[in-house]
């Protein structure tokens, strides 16, 4: 039985993509974590670093749900990345007790959305490995 992508549930495709970018954002906070406890990072980079992050993150969310989506890729990439923001946000808020800063939150909106573009646009423009393609029809 062939597997093709059109018949995918947006759940199908969001909640994986968003999976694969939110671990990429934990695991690279957590080596920020221990560069800054180390000393090797200082304090004061804390927040772009943390920008950083959010921003590969979400490029790689975008990425996959781009390459899984059957059409309007951008849409699906930016869905993706913003499910990787509302978690975080939401984690922030309701988990940590953090207060919100509505400055940082919509400079954080805008590097997701940033990342998403970039991440979705080169999801869509990767190929798609032919397979079976020395079998004739």
């Amino acid at each position: 039985m062939r597997k093709t992508n059109e018949g995918s549930s947006p759940a199908g495709i969001l909640l994986p993509a968003a999976a694969a970018g939110l671990l990429t954002t934990l695991l690279l906070m957590l080596v920020g974590a221990v560069l800054v406890h180390r000393v090797v990072l200082p304090e004061g980079m804390i927040a772009p670093c943390a920008l950083a992050f959010l921003a590969t993150g979400c490029a790689l969310a975008a990425l996959l749900a781009a390459k899984r989506a059957p059409g309007g890729k951008l849409l699906w990439a930016v869905g993706a990345g913003g499910l990787v923001f509302l978690i975080l946000l939401a984690a922030g808020v309701a988990l940590l007790a953090q207060p919100v800063n509505p400055v940082r939150v919509a400079v954080s909106l805008l590097c997701m959305l940033a990342a998403s573009a970039l991440g979705g646009l080169a999801g869509a423009n990767m190929r798609k490995k032919k397979r079976y393609s020395h079998t004739k029809k």
